[in-house]
């Protein structure tokens, strides 16, 4: 089969401007006193003031079963993430990738492969504190289900979000915001993550003496009820248990980024007219369509499809 290269920017050029119509029909605010005010007039509404403390002193929280994303969205998040991986197991992308380190059975690029993830994606309190962390023009940089077994009884080592994408020391400004959704609940036993409270603010990664220091003082391990969203700052030292119990510890990963770092997946490759159609503005913000590029030799930087670049940086926000 030819591929046509010229037919593939075509369309890519015109999912682009499908979605940068929307966002001039619904813009994100435009300067940073408007961002200001909006987030927190979105705090106010969700009841996160306590939820934003707690990012800022110890770099992590956790919102409860029902607060983050309603119980029957988590439902059907699990159930969606059991048959990706049903499916992907019995194809060609049944590798598993992360068991062997500890990060369970991963399953990557969810986003296109039913639209409860991108129902999660938009997720309005889960937002907030995206936003909060890392800006009104966070892209989701990766999207992916992790299963984890008993057989799987390797401790995932300490790390920071971005330790291999930024060489440090970094700004105490989160760059990313990584939200995980427990679809199972969270202990010790079930492998649950482990933190070090407040190490965001060393703008520093972990020493190789702590990478695998799960018992180390200084950490704590995170127990949580399936339902809850544990939501943290770039910069955390965290890490993860084996898994010592039965069953399955089952969970998705979403890691949002600011926009001038580079980002794992291409989620504008795969994201169709009907996802951009279906789902508010700031969808096409989130998977790239938004924005100076992608581009190809034929046209160079496109500010049609890049609205929100129109006035001053605050845009940015």
């Amino acid at each position: 089969m030819t591929i046509r290269l010229d037919e593939i920017i075509d369309d890519l050029n015109a999912r682009r401007a499908l979605a940068s119509k929307k966002y001039r029909d619904d813009p994100l605010p435009a300067t940073d006193k408007e961002a200001r005010l909006s987030l927190e007039r979105e705090i106010a509404k969700y009841g996160l003031a306590e939820y934003v403390v707690e990012l800022d002193i110890r770099g992590y929280t956790i919102l409860p079963p029902g607060l983050g994303a309603p119980v029957e969205l988590i439902d059907r998040v699990r159930q969606a993430i059991l048959r990706v991986a049903e499916a992907r197991e019995a194809g060609q992308y049944g590798q598993g990738f992360g068991a062997a380190k500890g990060a369970g059975r991963l399953y990557h690029h969810l986003l296109p492969e039913d639209p409860v993830f991108e129902e999660a994606a938009l997720s309005p309190v889960m937002l907030t504190l995206v936003t909060y962390l890392a800006g009104y023009r966070a892209k989701l940089a990766l999207m992916a289900g992790s299963i984890k077994t008993n057989a799987s009884d390797a401790a995932f080592a300490f790390h920071n979000d971005i330790s291999s994408v930024v060489p440090p020391p970094w700004p105490t400004q989160s760059m990313t915001a990584n939200v995980n959704w427990l679809l199972t609940d969270y202990s010790r036993e079930n492998g649950a993550l482990c933190v070090v409270p407040g190490s965001h603010l060393w703008c520093k990664p972990p020493p190789p003496e702590l990478k695998m220091a799960h018992d180390h003082p200084d950490v704590e391990v995170v127990h949580a009820p399936a339902g809850s969203l544990i939501v943290w700052h770039a910069g955390l030292w965290h890490g993860a248990l084996p898994r010592t119990a039965e069953g399955q510890r089952i969970l998705m990963i979403m890691l949002f980024q600011r926009p001038y770092l580079s980002i794992a997946e291409e989620f504008w490759l795969t994201t169709t007219a009907e996802m951009i159609e279906r789902n508010p503005a700031r969808f096409g913000v989130l998977t790239g369509m938004v924005g100076l590029h992608p581009w190809c030799w034929d046209r160079g930087p496109q500010p049609e499809f890049a609205p929100e670049m129109t006035t001053d940086m605050g845009r940015w926000t």
